[in-house]
């Protein structure tokens, strides 16, 4: 590492500290877009359209289009001064990407790719200690040039962007844009970028991605290994078109059943599932206890009385199928299901969840999570104004066929990662044991047939390794137990990268929910099961 340059955990989004130095002249004066169009030449059809120096320690922030209310910060605060810099990048289908580029006066000589969320390559800047996700602004005062793309894709529609109404048609190189294509644009152009500016490369390159973006990260290893030297994949999306499908499996079965399952039995029914673990906060899997949850059965809590009424066998019924995920008739397996243990109702600090059930005008009604439903109705179905409550289990079923079959280019579930491994870089894999709305067996069953493809365990292990944070929410750190913060994770694949230190286990946090202090620590080992 560069002696000017310390890497060090001094809070949960802070992780690299600089000597303090002026900006020099030159990089000020590189700072412009003809300086900066010159040295992209050859890159493809793109345009520098803006390159201001920032000296504000302020800009303002985006909105993921199709959100709803205004950002959760409007502007960002405390940034280092840096070049901002817009490109505009033409690619197949006619679309154009927006790719921004920060660039620190004063440099780290390292560069931080980020990713979205979603099914979109673009994000909300959370600006929370409690999140493990890596956005400009958290990139920027850690002394990193960083980058962000919206691949092209501006469709005020959150989720089912991908389909032209008029024509029921989908736009597949918008898809493969959000797929791979976007994230390696944006990598190749932001490192041209920061070495014009500076007037050399970066030293190290990283990206860091949590939920869709941990997808984009794992792509990259995928299908572009020589990008990044270190790829940090948290609570990662992948496995898209089973995990898809699997998400709606909860609503499908309350609605099949015909029995919606309020708060406060979910409550009750994780409540009987943890106690089973005598007190102890662990995961079957090798996360963390031997106890395997999938064993407990719901029926044990038929007569429980609970502020919605008194758990009944139809109720425990509806649970079970739940817990075990989509099946075929014959009781074949399709993907996981819910953790026993996991909270996924929307009492969390996402508020998001595959059992949500509201009350309206009395009434207990089923709400869908969103992704699932664009997926069955705008890319599946082709059909803007599909009503999901017309989805029957035969139904289901042929679809998630179809979504395996048609979608296999996004599915982010390629075992092989030897080209990764020959380049040199090194995958940080991690995923929280109660995430609310991804399986956490979909990663361990990735992990799992990594080794098989690569030569076991001990090979894998000298260059991915994989966490598992018990307890631990989508994204957050405010769950039952601890999870990785940003700054954590980062120093252990920095340390890893840099100086060939191998994460033997790494700290993990819990934070309360309302005032976000610090309650609980503990170390996390990497998964050890061959």
């Amino acid at each position: 590492m560069s002696t000017s340059v310390r890497i060090k955990v001094t809070s949960p989004v802070q992780w690299v500290t600089m000597a303090e130095a002026p900006a020099s002249a030159d990089v000020i004066e590189r700072c412009n877009t003809v300086t900066i169009q010159q040295h992209l030449a050859g890159f493809g059809e793109l345009e520098v359209v803006s390159a201001t120096v920032n000296t504000t320690g302020q800009a303002d922030a985006p909105r993921m289009p199709g959100t709803e209310g205004p950002p959760i910060a409007a502007v960002v605060t405390g940034l280092p001064d840096f070049c901002d810099v817009r490109v505009h990048h033409r690619t197949p289908g006619g679309h154009v990407a927006h790719i921004t580029v920060w660039v620190p006066l004063t440099w780290n000589r390292r560069f931080l790719g980020t990713g979205g969320g979603g099914n979109r390559t673009t994000g909300m800047w959370f600006s929370d200690q409690r999140m493990r996700i890596a956005e400009l602004p958290v990139a920027l005062r850690n002394g990193f040039a960083t980058a962000s793309t919206d691949a092209g894709n501006r469709d005020p529609r959150f989720a089912d962007w991908g389909l032209d109404e008029a024509t029921r048609k989908l736009d597949r190189e918008l898809v493969r844009n959000w797929a791979y294509r976007g994230t390696h644009d944006m990598t190749v152009v932001g490192k041209a970028v920061t070495e014009a500016i500076h007037g050399s490369a970066p030293e190290y390159s990283y990206f860091q991605g949590e939920s869709g973006g941990g997808r984009q990260a794992l792509m990259e290893a995928q299908r572009y290994p020589d990008d990044y030297d270190g790829i940090w994949s948290a609570d990662p999306a992948i496995n898209w078109t089973k995990m898809i499908a699997a998400s709606m499996w909860p609503a499908l079965v309350m609605k099949e059943a015909r029995n919606p399952i309020p708060a406060a039995k979910f409550n009750a029914f994780r409540a009987g599932a943890t106690a089973a673990l005598d007190g102890v906060d662990g995961l079957d899997d090798g996360i963390v206890g031997a106890t395997d949850l999938r064993d407990y059965d719901p029926h044990r809590l038929v007569g429980t009385a609970t502020s919605a009424g008194t758990i009944t066998t139809a109720d425990a019924d509806v649970v079970q199928q739940i817990w075990a995920g989509p099946t075929t008739p014959t009781g074949k397996r399709l993907w996981f299901g819910l953790r026993p243990d996991t909270e996924s109702w929307g009492e969390n600090l996402n508020g998001a969840g595959l059992c949500q059930v509201d009350e309206v005008d009395g009434e207990l009604v089923i709400s869908p999570f969103v992704m699932p439903v664009a997926w069955f109705g705008g890319w599946l179905l082709r059909d803007p104004s599909w009503d999901w409550t017309t989805l029957t289990h035969e139904r289901y079923l042929s679809l998630f066929d179809q979504g395996v079959r048609e979608f296999a280019e996004v599915a982010t579930d390629d075992p092989d990662l030897s080209r990764f491994r020959d380049s040199g870089g090194k995958l940080l894999l991690t995923h929280a044991g109660n995430d609310e709305v991804i399986f956490p067996e979909g990663t361990i069953d990735y992990y799992r047939r990594v080794q098989d493809r690569m030569d076991g365990a001990d090979e894998v292990a000298t260059f991915a390794r994989l966490f598992l944070s018990p307890g631990d929410g989508h994204g957050h750190c405010t769950g039952t137990g601890p999870g990785l913060t940003l700054a954590a994770g980062m120093v252990a694949l920095m340390e890893w990268v840099e100086n060939g230190t191998t994460p033997e286990s790494i700290v993990a946090h819990r934070f309360t929910r309302d005032t976000a202090a610090a309650t609980m620590t503990r170390p996390l080992l990497p998964y050890a099961a061959g």
